[in-house]
């Protein structure tokens, strides 16, 4: 694995959270980059995308991963190709975006959880979120 540039995470420390916590980490980027996307800024886009990277090849070294290690691999080939290609597609973004919350079940319920308290509280944040 190559030094880390935006992350100054001890791969000891990420091996030690949850694997939907790793999974909620990357998507946090994704959806970063999606706004940016919207607000037509690249350079921001691929500093989200940097961060990404660099997420999932922290997750794809953690021995946890081994039986994903495949699927993990098809997410960062994708997302080096959108980090790489000459126009931003927030579309694209965004299918990899429900594909990796789709991966892990648990990531997938934490998020339609907080999305069930929001509808219930009208929009605003749970403390919990």
């Amino acid at each position: 694995m190559y030094p880390l540039v935006y992350h100054s995470i001890n791969p000891g420390d990420w091996y030690s959270k949850p694997k939907e916590f790793q999974v909620l980490n990357i998507a946090s980027e994704l959806m970063r980059a999606s706004s940016w996307i919207e607000k037509n800024k690249p350079e921001l886009v691929n500093s989200c995308y940097d961060r990404a990277l660099e997420l999932i090849d922290l997750t794809r070294s953690d021995p946890r991963w081994r039986s994903g290690l495949r699927e993990l691999s098809r997410c960062r080939e994708y997302l080096a190709s959108l980090r790489w290609a000459s126009v931003n597609d927030r579309d694209a973004n965004n299918l990899l975006l429900s594909c990796l919350i789709l991966f892990n079940a648990d990531a997938y319920n934490k998020l339609r959880n907080c999305e069930k308290r929001r509808q219930k509280t009208g929009g605003r944040k749970n403390k919990n979120d």
